[in-house]
């Protein structure tokens, strides 16, 4: 007698299929979750001949017997170059995370977030940026996902940390970070930098908790596109314009400290 062997997907199958004439550009990563074997998540991508390339998440379940039952599959999606890793740190209904990372272009990509919730298999959450790292921030206990946002202008990465149910933005939370990134960002600083790299500049000052110093480079971006005078870029004025009145907003919505807080 032959051992029984897991059933092949349908749509790995399916997905083989498709790739067949261009077998070099395909890609098919699988992974078997850690401390359950049972459970296996892949995503394949296949270039399409005027769509660029489209990819799928799977996510099965093998029972004894090697039948295969397919728990969930995302929607088709343009993007390619799939990447698989767990985070086994976080587990929910006996099942660690997958976090499944596909380029959507030559400098960005997305991140999904999947396991389990209310006994289904599905995607939790999805982030979008060009690179991204798990790691633990001032001691925190549970790893958090930094996304790195710009690899053009000048990054501006986003936090993210587990709340139960799934990854919630949390940058404001760690302004030591920012503080850090500040110090090495400023070094690069010229008078020569755009004033679009300003913007960002303050947004990191504003993270880092550091209001008048994202103030001022908020000036400085101002003057220096203003100086321009006709060839002032319309978007970079609007963006500086809203970051102006962003922190105007969070100043007022900002309770008053007791004098033993601050």
């Amino acid at each position: 007698m032959h051992a029984k062997r897991p059933l092949l997907l349908v749509p790995v199958a399916l997905s083989l299929a498709l790739l067949g004439h261009s077998a070099e550009a395909q890609s098919v990563v699988f992974k078997r979750f850690p401390q359950q074997e049972e459970f296996g998540i892949l995503c394949w991508s296949s270039p399409v001949e005027g769509a660029g390339f489209v990819s799928q998440i799977v996510v099965f379940h093998t029972n004894q017997n090697g039948i295969t039952k397919l728990l969930w599959e995302s929607p088709l999606d343009n993007s390619y170059s799939p990447e698989i890793r767990f985070m086994p740190e976080i587990t929910v209904e006996g099942l660690a995370l997958a976090l499944v990372e596909r380029k959507t272009g030559a400098a960005s990509g997305e991140l999904d977030v999947v396991g389990k919730s209310r006994g289904r298999v599905r995607r939790l959450t999805e982030i979008d940026g060009y690179e991204f790292e798990v790691t633990r921030l001032g001691g925190s206990k549970l790893p958090l996902i930094v996304a790195h946002r710009d690899a053009s202008i000048l990054d501006v990465p986003e936090i993210y940390r587990w709340n139960g149910s799934g990854f919630v933005e949390d940058s404001a939370a760690h302004p030591d970070y920012y503080r850090e990134l500040l110090a090495e960002d400023e070094k690069k600083i010229t008078t020569d930098t755009s004033a679009a790299v300003l913007v960002n500049l303050a947004r990191i000052a504003m993270l880092s908790g550091d209001r008048a110093e994202a103030k001022s480079i908020l000036e400085t971006a101002l003057a220096r596109e203003q100086n321009k005078g006709a060839a002032a870029d319309k978007e970079t004025l609007r963006r500086i314009s809203e970051a102006q009145r962003s922190m105007t907003r969070r100043r007022a919505a900002a309770p008053e400290m007791a004098p033993n807080q601050r």
